[in-house]
């Protein structure tokens, strides 16, 4: 297109030249007359050749133009086909991409600390322990404290505390309760969902500060000053996270495991023996008696500690006082 409008350009200048050298003077005036009108055609000719060559666009850019004005009009930035894509945002220096958390996943169960307790009167103390730890190990469980004692009517008490799996509480508690007679039992339940989902936000935040000061870490350029700030912020991150995270890991073992405590002991004996009943009470009274005597003497004579020197000074203050008196002339 462009290749047409100069040619017929040149075709126009080259007829209005040839008419007007056919009306030009004769002589040197003539001759004037004809650069000067050559010069002001073959400007002409140059401007109207640059306008054209504006007007006439690239074929090749024919396609692109209308999905460039598209991209603008989508809200989004034109790009040349074939051009490389621009690079994606370094996380943790970028201020608009790299700082939008992404979604955190909410918890889909529940949190729940479960835990019981048993106090059951057993025929034979070492028997029920023995039956509690094979039935804690069977279920997957542990034990993890456990005693023995006498109290003073000779009969035997113990306790075991142990850790089972949370689905397996019930079945365990049910199993402790055969061992003998059931005193009291009670379960808890303590629901941490809300705190632990909190955590969890807590701790991922941390995590993604913690790489944002990794990238400024690495960042070229950074004088010993930013160096030395970088790494006591990301320190004091790092001391975060451990807590964070130490945290979550005693929340977890806490839900995926129940702590179950039992109390144990032997039936009290009816008749006294002695080990204990009547004949053991009756000793530990006359004991008690015999300690309480010993006591009272005791305190009788660290007494007369007290006693005998203040009611030496009070005789001695009479007699001093009746012998004033009958000095003066009697008493009074």
């Amino acid at each position: 297109m462009a290749l047409d409008v100069v040619v017929r350009s040149k075709s126009h200048a080259r007829l209005l030249l040839e008419s007007t050298r056919a009306r030009e003077p004769p002589g040197p005036l003539g001759r004037s007359v004809a650069v000067k009108r050559t010069v002001v055609l073959a400007a002409m000719l140059l401007v109207v050749v640059g306008c054209s060559n504006k007007r006439a666009p690239a074929p090749e850019n024919e396609g692109a133009q209308p999905a460039a004005s598209r991209a603008m009009i989508g809200g989004g930035t034109a790009q040349a086909p074939g051009a490389p894509a621009p690079p994606p945002p370094v996380q943790g220096v970028s201020s608009s991409a790299a700082t939008a958390p992404g979604p955190v996943a909410v918890p889909t169960e529940r949190k729940v600390i479960r835990n019981g307790s048993l106090t059951v009167v057993v025929r034979a103390l070492d028997e029920a322990l023995s039956a509690i730890r094979s039935a804690t190990e069977k279920a997957g469980g542990y034990v993890t404290n456990e005693s023995q004692d006498r109290d003073t009517w000779g009969v035997r008490h113990g306790s075991i505390t142990c850790r089972v799996p949370a689905a397996a509480l019930d079945r365990t508690l049910a199993e402790f309760q055969s061992l003998g007679k059931v005193e009291s039992v009670s379960v808890t339940a303590e629901d941490i969902t809300e705190q632990y989902f909190n955590l969890e936000i807590r701790l991922r935040n941390q995590q993604e500060l913690e790489k944002r000061f990794r990238a400024l870490l690495d960042r070229p350029g950074n004088k010993v000053s930013d160096l030395l700030e970088i790494e006591g912020q990301m320190a004091r991150v790092r001391g975060e996270i451990d807590e964070l995270e130490g945290r979550k890991r005693f929340w977890d073992s806490q839900v995926s495991l129940s702590t179950l405590t039992v109390q144990l002991h032997e039936p009290n004996p009816a008749i006294g023996s002695a080990r204990g009943g009547i004949l053991s009470t009756l000793k530990n009274a006359i004991r008690e008696l015999g300690e309480n005597f010993v006591e009272t003497v005791a305190w009788l004579i660290s007494a007369l500690g007290v006693v005998i020197p203040a009611g030496l000074a009070l005789w001695i203050a009479s007699v001093a006082l009746r012998a004033f008196r009958r000095r003066r002339g009697g008493p009074r």
